[in-house]
This record gives structure tokens, sequence and C-alpha cells, in this order.
């Protein structure tokens, strides 16, 4: 990995700057498979470019966007290799709304501003548009989330050789107590945050403010050299590299803030290892040849969700005067048309008919706390009401450390934000609903339903031949090419039994059997990718291309559903009735095994 543009906002030539650098954000990743990535191009792209002519190494690459303000693009128009005929380069960034990503960079190439437009690329260039998510790029593991900032902005985590890198520049603090450098505050949108980078190699991290000038720059989108150093440590990362410096400070002031940083891991106790990003300095980041992917497995953020948004509804509720009004304006940017404010019972109505995209709910009405009412909505018999995003709109220092998970708020808009910022964020929020994937809602019961899958005594256990059979015998029965036994533990689908692939776990949030687990019935999916919930799921746009499931959930000895059993098939199908019989009658088979009365027996 080598920094060759590490300044936010502007570039900042000169000599206050020689050591840290004054060119903006562009970042190199090379894999030992020859695999090159860039990670934006602000100004430093521009020399970056032509050492890759010079190396021999501008025929192929990638670029990855974080975000498409000026700082982060300008060096594209002045990047050699998409000059070079012959050459093949995909640029890839974040999904507008009614732009597309091409027009977006074509527009700094504009008859006004540059006398060269994009189509003088010489090279070949395709461009990606992506959401939060997950993809490759040959021997390269990326996964994507979206980071807060006042324009769509993804921050990417990369794994190759062993080793892992997190880029998270331009990104603000979710909780502005965070910001100001109290490590105990939290926010689900913090948490999220620490979850992205965790335990990652290294991690490239916005640090362009202190906690002392923050005040003044909440809303800006930037991070406090504080805040990076506190999500780290609580992330237990190896090294963080402070980044993204303010243009009004030169390398005297870096450097200052680094001996700041530092002192802070100290008196915290922690073994993390700072550094101040620097242009043209590398760092190498590796591991075991067979060490394991840590990032898990998500939905492809290259699946690209629908442009017409026309269908779009936003609805607000309990919003005041003021809020309604930056909330419609914001929408109304994106070309979202159909914002209405409604009362609770008419929103509890539209919940139910599964209409609404987004919710709104705010805390201008007088007796109505609108945490319990996201609760109630939850709880409402509706499809739409488990995975419908609810935002509630609050002042910060009303958040509550606790209650709103489990209300299950999808996220916070606190008060005061801007036109640009309430855009960027209602942006993520539809992109993310648009997504035609879900993971499965936690079962009511998940604590005790946990104690007795623990009881089993059976995860990560080795092979048994009393399992296996079952699998064998269902995948022959039903002429299915995948037969499993599954357990569904906090984070992880462990199969204890898998005929038909060689893994033995995925992560719950892209398991089938996750949803199994939700009721007694069968799950049946005929066609994935005729089903919101499924159609791009990770195993149904990639190997195995899930296309059938049929899941029986198991019942330990108390009655709590354990798992599933379960077939998959890569091609779409339908059970008869007295198929489905059969599976069900299968799965009591292999409930019996599930006592460990009966495993003693084995033995």
């Amino acid at each position: 990995m080598r920094f060759w543009g590490t300044r936010g906002s502007i570039a900042t030539p000169g000599g206050a700057t020689l050591r840290y650098g004054g060119n903006t954000s562009c970042v190199e990743i090379a894999s030992d498979a020859g695999t090159t990535i860039l990670i934006d191009a602000g100004t430093g792209a521009n020399a970056l470019g032509k050492a890759l002519v010079e190396q021999g190494r501008a025929m192929s690459g990638h670029i990855l966007i974080s975000h498409t303000h000026w700082d982060h693009i300008q060096g594209l128009p002045f990047f050699a290799p998409l000059f070079v005929a012959g050459a093949e380069w995909h640029i890839y960034g974040p999904r507008g709304i009614g732009q597309s990503l091409r027009d977006v960079l074509a527009a700094q190439m504009d008859y006004a501003y540059f006398p060269v437009t994009l189509n003088a690329f010489a090279a070949q260039v395709h461009y990606h548009e992506i959401v939060e998510g997950g993809f490759s790029i040959d021997d390269v593991w990326i996964a994507t989330q979206y980071l807060n900032h006042p324009a769509l902005t993804v921050g990417y985590r990369l794994e190759a050789d062993g080793g892992s890198v997190v880029y998270a520049s331009d990104h603000e603090p979710h909780d502005r107590h965070a910001g100001e450098g109290h490590a105990e505050a939290s926010d689900g949108g913090d948490a999220a945050h620490i979850e992205f980078i965790r335990d990652a190699d290294l991690v490239i991290h916005d640090a362009q403010y202190t906690a002392e000038e923050y005040p003044t720059k909440v809303g800006w989108g930037h991070s406090t050299i504080e805040y990076a150093v506190d999500v780290a440590m609580a992330a237990n990362v190896k090294t963080l590299a402070l980044y993204h410096h303010d243009p009004g400070r030169g390398d005297d002031a870096v450097d200052k803030l680094i001996a700041v940083a530092r002192a802070r891991v100290v008196a915290a106790g922690s073994e993390l290892n700072v550094v101040g990003a620097a242009e043209g300095s590398t760092i190498e980041l590796r591991g075991p040849a067979n060490a394991a992917r840590t990032t898990p497995f998500l939905p492809s953020s290259l699946v690209q969700p629908p442009t017409d948004i026309s269908a779009e509804l936003i609805l607000i509720a309990g919003v005041s005067a003021n809020d309604r009004a930056l909330l419609t304006s914001a929408a109304k940017a994106d070309g979202v048309p159909s914002v209405s404010e409604v009362l609770i019972e008419q929103l509890k109505e539209a919940v139910q008919g599964g209409h609404p995209s987004l919710v709104f709910l705010g805390d201008a009405l007088t007796g109505i706390d609108p945490i319990a009412l996201c609760a109630e909505i939850r709880a409402l018999p509706s499809e739409n009401a488990g995975d419908l995003p609810i935002i509630i709109v609050t002042d910060q220092d009303k958040v509550p450390e606790d209650k709103g998970e489990t209300a299950g708020v999808t996220d916070w808009l606190t008060r005061p934000f801007s036109l640009q910022y309430a855009r960027s964020r209602m942006r993520a929020w539809l992109m993310r609903s648009m997504l035609r994937w879900r993971k499965a809602a936690l079962p009511n019961d998940e604590e005790a339903r946990l104690a007795a899958v623990y009881r089993l005594g059976l995860l990560d256990t080795d092979a048994e031949e009393r399992f296996d059979r079952h699998t064998r015998i269902a995948a022959a029965a039903f002429d299915a090419p995948i037969a499993l036994v599954s357990l569904i533990d906090r984070e992880r689908q462990w199969y204890k039994a898998h005929h038909g692939f060689d893994f033995s776990e995925t992560s719950r949030d892209m398991g089938f059997c996750s949803h199994a687990i939700l009721g007694d019935d069968p799950l049946i999916v005929a066609d994935t990718l005729r089903d919101d919930r499924f159609a791009e799921n990770p195993v149904v746009i990639g190997d195995p291309h899930v296309r059938f499931y049929a899941g029986i959930p198991l019942h330990a000895a108390d009655g709590a559903r354990v798992g599933a059993f379960c077939i998959v098939d890569s091609k779409p199908r339908t059970l008869t009735p007295a198929q489905i019989r059969m599976l069900q009658d299968m799965a009591r088979l292999v409930e019996e095994e599930l006592d460990p009365r009966t495993a003693a027996k084995a033995g």
C-alpha cells in the first residue's frame, strides 16, 4: 500500500507540506498476484499514473472512488493510463439517484471547465456503480459500507494475501460527543463503523479536525483524531494512519497531532500503532498464506438496484415544520416525488399495506414517544414492517444508549442537520431499501433459543455419520445437489452435515435457514430471483447460485428452533405436498439425533 495523496479539501503544495504531502486523496494497493487498485483519484493520481506508465503497469487496473467531491476525483483527467490505447480500466463509485457515476465524473470535464472530455480516454473504461455489500477484484476481496458525509460516500475494506486494509476517508462521527473525544459515547452508526474496521491490519482514517475544533465543524463530514483513535482501539486495529490532513496544517502541526494521538493510545493502555499518512510512504500488509478472510460474506455491492425511483414513497410523522421542509427538499433534489406527512394511524395503515420505502418519525407530537411508536410499527402484522427503514429525527442528547436497537430503530437523524447532509443520508437509506436482499429478523426468544443450541454441544464438532446419512438420503430422494443440517449460532449458520459443498459455515445474515427458524412451517422458496428477500443474496448471485430452497425447522427437546434440515438446488422448482411431508419426516429423524442422549447411545 502506498500513499500518493494525503491532503483533504484542496491541494496544498509548498515548503510547509513537504513531508506529509500536499496532494489530495489517492492510495495505491498492489497484491502479490499483480492486481492494481487505486482508492480515490485526487491530485495524487497524476504522479501515480506517470509511475504506472514508467513501470509498465498501465495496461489494466481498478479505481475505487469513495465519493465524487473534487478533492477525490480531480486527478482523474490527469491519470495517464486512461490515455493509453489498448489499456483497460475499471472505475467503481457509489451509485447515486437519478444520475450515473459516469455522468457525474464527466461533469468536471465539461467544456466549460476542462479542454478534454471523458470521451477522449484512449483506454477502454468500464464504470461500476456500487451500494453497500461486497465484491471481489481478482484476488482481492472488497467490502463496502456507507460513511457519514454530506455526499453519498463509501468506505472500502480490502483483504488479500492474508492482510487487510480499510479506507475510511470523509467520515463524521454519528454521535458528536464521540467526535469531541468522549470515548464512552455510542451510537448505532458508530458501532457499525467499529465493526466495519474490526481487526484490520491497517485503517486509513479521516482525521481532519481535533476535538477542540470540532464544535464549529459539526456537519462538515469529517472526523477528529480523537474519534479515529477511539474507534480504532475499540475495533482492535493494528495500525491507524491519520489521513485527509487539513489544508491549513503544515508538517509540524501534523507532527503535533500524531503525538497527541499516540499519547491517547498510551493513556488507554492500548497497543495501537499510530502513523501519519505521508506521500510516498509504503506499508506492507501480509499474513499467513492460508489466513481466513475476516470480512463476512456480504451481498454483492455491484448488483445495481432499480434506477426508476418514481414509485418510492417516503412518509413523515411527528416531524417539526422546519425538519419536514428540509426532508422534503432533500427528497425533491434527488427526484423522489412522493413525500407525505401522515397521521399515526395513517402511517400504520400504509405499513400494513406494504407501500412505504422509508419512514421518518419525529419528536414533535405531544405525548408520543417515537421510539415506542417504532416498536409498535415493527410489531404490525405485515411483511414490510420488519424490513422497513425507520429513521427517528431528534436532538443528539435525546438518542438513548440502548432502547433504539431493541425497538427496531434503523438510524437517527440528529439536529441540527443541513439539506446536503439530509440528502446524502436519505440516499443511503433508500439505496439500502432498494436492494433485494434481507437478513432474517431475530426470533422473539433469541437468547433462550441460543441457549438451547449451545446445550446440544454440537457446534464446531467433527462430522458424524448419524447426521451425514440423512443429507445423503435427502439429496438422492429429491435429486438435489445440496442437503444440509444447519444450526443457527449468534452470528453464523453452522452446518453439522453438508452434502454438496466443503465449507462448514456462512454468515447468519446471508442464511436461508435463518429465515426458516422464524416459524414452525416449512420454508419453501421456489425461485429465489422472484423473492425480494433473497434475489440479491450472495449465495444466489454467486456460488453456489441458489435458485431453490426448502427448509424444515429443527427443534431441540424443549421445542426451541435451533436450526433447519434443508435441500437446495441451482434451478427453480417446486415440491408436492407429499414431498414436503417426506422432508418433514426426515427432519424429525434428524431431531432425534439432536438429543444428547442419542449421541451417548451412539458413542
